[in-house]
């Protein structure tokens, strides 16, 4: 909860000069350098066999956590940015008294959508990611990692600060499967996260 309300706070620090300092100048034209960072609400969904043999469905309880991504791209015209991009966070987990953690790396090839050519703005992509699992249960520790696919959808805003620098914030649904996992199965990850963004755009 404390990261919920610092990246708030951050959120709202810097708004109030960017709505103020947003400066036009909305060509876009070359590549495109994008830093996101700020908090994600993350959940694990899988499945495993009972006493009986019958696979049951379990998730986790949400967890809030930082989060960030770096992303590269080529800005097609002033509405479409073409990029290609890494993603990654990690949280703790408690189930059934055992602590879970889990760590993510999610690489993707995504496009910007600008309806108007400023401002708004809708991302979508996918590729290939992994979750690091560990879980610690009485004098036993066990990790493992497996890959699955990513896909990631968003919106966001954004504001001039210089000709080629800009500043804003979005949302992003991400949902990350991995499938049999080590005595799990339909193994998934899913978080919503709310981010600070930032563009540089260089010709």
């Amino acid at each position: 909860m404390r990261t919920v309300f610092l990246t708030a706070a951050l959120v709202l620090l810097v708004a109030s000069p960017v709505v103020a300092l947003d400066l036009g100048g909305h060509d876009r034209d070359g590549v495109v350098v994008g830093f996101n960072i700020g908090a994600g609400w993350n959940w694990l969904d899988f499945s495993i066999p009972d006493e009986d043999g019958a696979v049951v469905s379990e998730k986790t309880g949400t967890e809030v956590d930082l989060t960030g991504s770096f992303t590269l791209g080529w800005a097609r015209s002033d509405n479409l940015v073409f990029s290609i991009g890494i993603h990654g966070w990690k949280a703790r987990y408690w189930y059934a008294g055992d602590q879970l953690s889990a760590s993510t790396t999610q690489f993707q090839a995504d496009v910007s959508w600008f309806p108007r050519g400023e401002g708004f703005w809708l991302r979508a992509g996918v590729g290939p990611g992994n979750i690091s699992f560990s879980a610690v249960v009485p004098r036993i520790n066990v990790t493992f990692q497996e890959w699955g696919w990513n896909v990631m959808g968003g919106a966001g805003y954004e504001f001039r600060v210089a000709d080629t620098a800009a500043i804003g914030f979005a949302y992003e649904y991400r949902h990350l499967g991995v499938g049999h996992f080590e005595g799990f199965e339909d193994t998934k990850i899913s978080s919503h996260n709310a981010l600070l963004a930032f563009r540089w755009y260089m010709d």
